[in-house]
Order: C-alpha cells, then sequence, then structure tokens
C-alpha cells in the first residue's frame, strides 16, 4: 500500500495508520513534515538554512561523503564540509566546487599528524555546524575509527544531531555507549547492518521487522532507527513510522549515502527549528523529541521518490550520480505546492 497524503491543513499530525505485519504504524503528513524546512526570505544570512558535515571518506571510497554533501546542498543547506581522509581530498575537491574539503583524517599509511591535532581540527569544524553525518566511505582503518569515536563523542557533548551510517555502524556493534543513551541521533543501517547490530545487542530477529526495530531502540535508550528496506521502517522505540513511497529496482551503491544526506539536512533544519529561528504557519507543531523521526521519515520520502524518478528515466542504466540528480526534483515534488501555501509575507 503506497502512502497517499492529504494536501487539506489540519490540526491532525499523522494520517490514519496503515497496517504492517501486526503493528499499526503511523506516517506524518506532508504538511507537517514540511515546518522542518526553513522559509526563503531576503533577509536571510548565509548559513541560516543550514551548516552540515559530513566525516568520511578514504583512498578507496571518495564517492559516499561526496554524494552526502551534494544532497545536502541540493535538498537547500547553505554550507557542507566533508572531513576525509589525506588521500581522498584532492580526489572529492575535484568532484564538485560547492563541497568545503577538510583532508583532517589520518590513516595507518598517512600518520602526519597525532590523533590530537586531528581531534582539534574536526572540532573546529563541529563547532560551526548544525549537524554531522559519520560513517559514508570510511574504510576500516585503525586510526581513522580513532578519530571517528571521538568526533562522536564531541558531537554528543555539543547535543549536536548526528547520523551513523555504513562504517560508523560498525563501531556501535563494537562500542554501542558510543551512541546509547543519546536522542538526537539517526542511525540508517541496511539489512545486513540491522543484523549485525541485532546480534551484538543479543536481539534476536525472528520477529516481524518492526517489532525487531522497536526492540533495538529501546535497548539504545535514545537514538532512532531507519532501517532501510523494501519498506523503510523508522522507529525511536516508541513510536514506529513506515515509509512506503514508491523507489526505483535499482540498487547501485549510493544511495544510502544520499539518504544519509537527507537525514543530515533535516536534522540541521530540525535543530534550527527547535531553536525558533522561523515562525510555522500550521497548526500542529513537531515535538522537539520527535524531530528525528521527522527528519528521518522525511529524507526516507525524498530518496525512494527521486529513485523511482532516476529509474523511470534511466531504467537499468540508473546509478547514484542519476538518483543525485533528481534530488531536487523529488523535494519540488513533494513539498513544492504545500511551502508556497505557507511562504512568509
Amino acid at each position: 500500500m503506497n502512502c497517499v497524503f492529504r494536501r487539506t491543513f489540519t490540526s491532525v499530525s499523522f494520517i490514519a495508520p496503515i497496517i504492517a505485519g501486526k503493528m499499526n504504524n503511523l506516517q506524518p503528513r506532508l504538511q507537517t513534515l514540511a515546518q522542518l524546512i526553513p522559509p526563503l526570505t531576503a533577509s536571510m544570512h548565509k548559513g541560516e538554512c543550514g551548516r552540515v558535515a559530513a566525516i568520511g571518506g578514504c583512498e578507496e571510497y571518495t564517492g559516499a561523503p561526496y554524494f552526502v554533501a551534494s544532497t545536502a546542498l541540493r535538498l537547500g543547506a547553505d554550507i557542507a564540509y566533508v572531513l576525509c581522509e589525506k588521500d581522498a581530498g584532492t580526489v572529492i575537491k575535484g568532484y564538485s566546487p560547492d563541497i568545503i574539503v577538510a583532508p583532517y583524517l589520518r590513516s595507518v599509511d598517512n600518520p602526519d599528524r597525532t590523533l590530537d591535532d586531528v581531534h582539534s581540527k574536526v572540532e573546529q569544524v563541529l563547532d560551526k555546524v548544525h549537524a554531522v553525518s559519520v560513517g559514508s566511505g570510511l574504510g576500516n582503518d585503525a586510526n581513522i575509527s580513532q578519530s571517528v569515536e571521538r568526533a562522536i563523542r564531541a558531537a554528543r557533548e555539543r547535543q549536536l544531531p548526528v547520523v551513523l551510517d555504513a562504517d560508523a555502524l560498525s563501531l556501535v556493534c563494537t562500542s554501542p555507549e558510543i551512541i546509547s543513551g543519546y536522542a538526537n541521533a539517526v542511525l540508517t543501517p541496511n539489512a545486513p547492518e540491522f543484523a549485525r547490530l541485532c546480534n551484538a545487542l543479543g536481539i534476536a530477529t525472528d520477529e516481524p521487522i518492526d517489532k525487531t526495530a522497536q526492540l533495538v531502540a529501546a535497548r539504545l535508550n535514545g537514538p532512532t532507527l531507519l532501517i532501510k528496506g523494501v519498506r523503510d521502517v523508522i522507529t525511536d522505540g516508541q513510536t514506529v513510522f513506515v515509509c512506503d513511497e514508491t523507489s526505483g529496482l535499482r540498487r547501485c551503491g549510493g544511495q544510502g549515502d544520499m539518504l544519509s544526506g537527507a537525514v543530515l539536512t533535516f536534522l540541521a533544519w530540525g535543530e534550527l527549528y527547535k531553536r525558533g529561528a522561523w515562525k510555522s504557519t500550521a497548526r500542529d507543531s513537531i515535538s522537539p523529541a520527535l524531530v528525528p523521526m521527522h527528519a528521518a521519515y522525511a529524507a526516507s520520502m525524498l530518496t525512494r521518490h527521486a529513485s523511482f524518478l532516476a529509474y523511470e528515466e534511466c531504467a537499468r542504466a540508473t546509478m547514484s550520480s542519476s538518483v543525485l540528480d533528481q534530488m531536487d526534483i523529488s523535494f519540488d515534488n513533494k513539498f513544492e505546492e504545500i511551502l508556497k501555501a505557507v511562504k512568509p509575507k
């Protein structure tokens, strides 16, 4: 059953539940999600639509953090940093002049800077941004892993929203305390990554995915999970959203990185929303505790729709760059009319 959104303004935050397995799962209305999107006005300054950072990228994997940062920019974030390993820096800079690339991470093969020096550099970027994504294209280098652990802890100290994906999820499996108890975080595992996380936490996987996801989220006691699959399951351990927006049939590498970039953007906007950076004209507000849930759902919906648009155009030739090219169109398809209706005077 595909989700159908009513384009009418009401005081109800959710459309009627759908049935998934044995559970009732809510889907937020587009009008509710749109509250997280900053209205564009002539009086705004650079950075007020969000400053984000993606920590990731090594010699082998340079495309992943590029997709994270580029997705954020295409959805409307103002500034995107990539903090990557030294050998990845020049390559990523060559992909786009729009991304600020900081090749601060040091691998075992490039130990010309101490971990303390690296951490100092990373902290300087964390002090500038509204949200941070960690994991895309990191690899499994021991030096980089140590820097990333320290970066996650530094983000928590600053109460920054955090997205954890890919190689960062391996750190959670090894050391769950890195993120457990932290509500301002979203984890985005695919099916194998979720299975490993369940195993690390001692949770059986014989229940329906919705229920298992709730158990894992409850065990982590804070973070929101966005489990990628035929349907994307989103839960904080209490509430469950299921996004079954139609997507394309290609599973090319890089789409998960774009999802991370979309979550990152909406978390950054959610942080600004919680600070009252703009006034919402909608009747139903989003509670601060549910911002990660709504951010994850909005990101899932947009990424899946962009995948569908790319597949409609390219079919089997669809690549991740094809999906990236559809991100802004996906955003407009879902939110343009709503944003016009609430345009500030």
